[in-house]
Parts: C-alpha cells; structure tokens; sequence
C-alpha cells in the first residue's frame, strides 16, 4: 500500500465514522449521499458534482453517479437535523476560553450566469465589485484543537425575498451561536464591525468581545470624547503574554488596557 493509498484509506475511515455521528436519525440513503459528498469534497477539492462524482470512482457511468446526486441533493430536506448533530458533537470542544472569530466574506462567481439570485459583490481580494454571493462566518478556535472549528456558514443574496441587511444576517449569526453555546467564549470581529449596533449587542448581552477599531473612532475615556488612537498612545504594553509559535518559538506579546465606552 502506497502512501496516498494509505492516506485515502485512513480520509475515508475517517469521513465515514464523522458522517454516522451527524446523520445517525437519518436513513440509509440519506446518510451514505451525506459520507459520499463529504468524502468527495475533500477528495477532490471541488464543490462541482462532476469533480466530486469522479472522486467516487464508483465503476458505473459518470453520467449516473452525477444525477444520483443531483437528485439527492436536490431532495435533501434535512438540514437542521443535521446542523443540530453536528453541534452536539462539537460542543464539548467550546468552552470559556473558545474564541469565536467572526467574519463577512465573499463568493465570487464572474463566470456565471444561470445560477439563482446572484447578486453583485465586492472582491474581498481583489476589491473590485463583481457576480457572487456575500458569505457570513463564525468558526471557534478552542484549547484542544489545531485548527479552528466551523460554527456558522451562511451564503446569502440581497435579491432574495426576506433579506433586510448585512448587520442583520451577522446578528443572526451571533444569535445563532448563543442559542447552543449560550454566553461561553469571547467573539472576536474585525473593523467593519466597530459601529454601535454591535457594541450594544455584546454589552446588553452580557458576552465578552473584542472588535478591532477604526482609526476615526472616538470613545468616552476619563468621561470626555477622545480619539482611540490617542487613547491608545498612552499605554506602552504593561503586560506580556508568553506564547509559543506554530514554528514552536518563545514569542512576547506586549499589550494594555483601559476602561473605557463607546459614543451613543
């Protein structure tokens, strides 16, 4: 048995028991196209069911493979059963120290023309504005685990019926996240989060957060309006935290503090 021969054995032992574990109130059939899909994404690195169909290699017509899971797929009404296994079986993981990192994204797709509800978007990497799909993000980075853990995913349209806003789809996420985990974890989001509908969120909740700010953000500090910045510049890293790097270096990070609260 060859390395990649031993690496594809051990991927799908490894796919098969995930997939009972989260489809075990499922049928049969329903189960073994949820392992096959699984298996097949990370197989061949593709999300187009032609790529996944070959990397099944099931001995029959490609045609064949590709409309049994066309079907399937189209079929499929499971979801939240799915999505409430999937939680329970990661729950353990998730604890005060979890970090929740929260993030909007983007699926571009120039090329496409038929797909449902494509929207205009903008590039994350390239900045430009392009065909696609807005992306909202939560995945945990926990004690126990090397690589961060999927939490919440929803790819969105702002043509499709119902949609209000941005803001609306993260709050939905957050929300989503306190319905199972309640208030464990610190929430981690980036500057296009610093606006106060968020900061009002975390604090009425009672959650601990961080949000990175943006250069133009005053606060109230020592009870008068001041720049962040400049509030910034009078502290020089009182505290160090020691850590080691993926490499396994000592690594010093130098941070500190301050009360203070955000302009209503």
């Amino acid at each position: 048995m060859t390395n990649y021969t031993r690496f594809i054995y051990e991927m799908k032992r490894k796919v098969t028991n995930f997939s009972k574990k989260i489809t075990k109130n499922l049928s049969k059939t329903k189960s073994k196209f949820l392992t096959q899909m699984i298996y097949g994404f990370l197989k061949s690195q593709s999300v187009l069911l032609s790529e996944i169909s070959r990397a099944l290699k099931e001995g029959i017509l490609l045609k064949k493979t590709i409309e049994r899971l066309s079907r399937n797929l189209e079929n499929f009404d499971n979801q939240e059963e799915l999505i409430e296994e999937y939680i329970k079986k990661i729950k353990p993981h998730i604890n005060d120290n979890t970090v929740f990192c929260c993030d909007k994204s983007d699926l571009v797709k120039p090329h496409s023309y038929e797909l449902e509800l494509l929207d205009r978007v903008r590039d994350g990497s390239t900045g430009e504005t392009e065909k696609g799909y807005d992306t909202f993000e939560i995945a945990a980075l926990t004690e126990n685990k090397e690589l961060p853990i999927e939490i919440y995913s929803r790819i969105y349209s702002s043509l499709e019926k119902g949609f209000k806003s941005q803001n609306i789809e993260a709050l939905n996420g957050l929300d989503f996240v306190e319905k199972h985990f309640g208030k464990m974890g610190i929430y981690a989001l980036d500057r296009g989060y610093d606006a106060n509908r968020y900061y009002k969120y975390f604090s009425k909740g009672d959650k601990d957060f961080v949000i990175r700010a943006k250069g133009n953000r005053n606060v109230i500090y020592k009870g008068k309006s001041i720049n962040i910045e400049k509030v910034a510049a009078l502290y020089k890293g009182k505290y160090v935290y020691h850590y080691k790097n993926k490499k396994n270096k000592e690594r010093h990070l130098k941070f500190s503090y301050a009360p203070i609260n955000y302009l209503h």
